[in-house]
């Protein structure tokens, strides 16, 4: 067995005399100098995100902008006060679709989405059994012979700076497993070990003498050892391989032992650490999963432990989620009748969890985007 190589020489990076916490947006500029930033707790995430785009948008695009951003609320308030949960996920599709728009707009990803398309289609290889052998065509944006916009790709452009680099298929037994509210359940109708693993605690540390900033992440030892997950396989399975090693750590928290991974190249800075934080925080976005609460640390971070053969269709978070509520929405417009057989199904309750838990979570993460910090729902109203 390889010798555990010792952790760099190093500190908690501190901002303000206060141990910096992780965060995507850690910090904000001002016109001098980067500033802290902190949580937002809002009862209505509308309304950050409304004035993000006043904030962010360019006026050319703002009235389209908020007329996707009416009826994305518009769409959700219809989804989340209907009685009937097959009528659902359709109605959540058109919001989040009409939020993806207008986040695009927002961030310059195009200046408008007039004519496009949805980009995505939803198909099923044999013997054709819903769900099971469903898969999702998306198409790359924008296409190659008529030049027309697809959503999905532009939305997944706006969210990570890259797109498909060609029309990609995205099985839905593959996708499933991706979200974290529900996911036992996915775990549980499989007869499989779970994914997703919690992190207690990412990092920011620095060596003021070196001028090098680096992430390290700490993971507790009989959370891998619970689901069988050696050191190596959790590293690979993650997508953290190559970015991340193990590091000789003593640490334990209420005498549950810790693993440390850290972050194999370092960062520079020129003046101070927390100026370049945020480039940081990126390197390992992608690789993260997110969960949004009311209570300390409002955030909860996770890995995913896909199987190699799976990484090509791991989406981000948030695409993940937009791809399963367009296949449902797809099911329950064309054909209701298969929908309610997927609900009767082993799957059943975990399209159920994720129709019914899912959608909030998703405009408090959007939310965020939008702001570019945390935001969080308040826990005493």
């Amino acid at each position: 067995m390889p010798r555990v190589a010792k952790s760099r020489r190093g500190t908690r990076i501190r901002v303000l005399q206060r141990p910096l916490p992780f965060s995507f947006w850690p910090m904000y500029r001002t016109t001098r100098r980067y500033g802290l930033q902190s949580t937002v707790f809002a009862l209505d995430p509308w309304t950050m995100i409304r004035a993000s785009i006043a904030r962010r948008c360019p006026a050319g695009s703002q009235p389209e902008a908020y007329s996707s951003l009416e009826q994305a609320q518009d769409f959700y308030k219809a989804a989340t006060t209907a009685g009937i949960i097959a009528s659902r996920p359709l109605l959540l599709y058109y919001c989040f679709m009409n939020l993806a728009k207008a986040f695009a707009l927002t961030v310059q990803q195009q200046a408008s989405f007039n004519q496009a398309h949805h980009g995505l289609s939803e198909r099923l290889r044999p013997p054709s059994k819903e769900l099971e052998n469903a898969f999702l065509q998306s198409h790359k944006s924008p296409n190659t012979r008529t030049g027309a916009l697809n959503l999905f790709d532009e939305f997944l452009q706006a969210m990570t700076g890259a797109g498909l680099t060609s029309d990609t298929a995205f099985d839905l037994p593959v996708l499933l497993p991706q979200i974290v509210p529900g996911h036992r359940l996915w775990a549980e109708a499989k007869a499989v070990s779970e994914r997703f693993v919690a992190l207690h605690d990412i990092r920011f540390n620095e060596n003021s003498t070196t001028k090098e900033i680096w992430l390290s992440i700490d993971v507790f030892a009989d959370d891998l050892s619970r689901l069988r997950v050696s050191h190596t396989k959790f590293l690979k399975e993650a997508r953290l391989a190559g970015k991340f090693r193990e590091v000789q750590t003593t640490a334990k928290i209420n005498g549950r032992k810790l693993i440390r991974f850290e972050q194999t190249t370092v960062r520079t800075y020129t003046h101070r650490a927390s100026d370049e934080v945020t480039k940081l925080a990126s390197d390992i976005k992608p690789m993260l999963w997110a969960t949004v609460a009311s209570v300390p640390p409002y955030r909860r971070y996770y890995a995913y432990l896909a199987p190699v053969a799976e990484h090509a269709q791991v989406l981000p978070q948030l695409l993940s989620i937009y791809a399963i509520i367009y296949y449902l929405g797809s099911i329950t417009r064309y054909r209701p009748h298969h929908f309610d057989a997927i609900v009767r199904s082993p799957m059943g309750p975990r399209i159920e969890e994720f129709i019914s838990g899912q959608p909030l979570q998703f405009i408090y993460l959007m939310a965020s985007e939008f702001s570019e910090q945390e935001v969080t729902k308040p826990s005493i109203v």
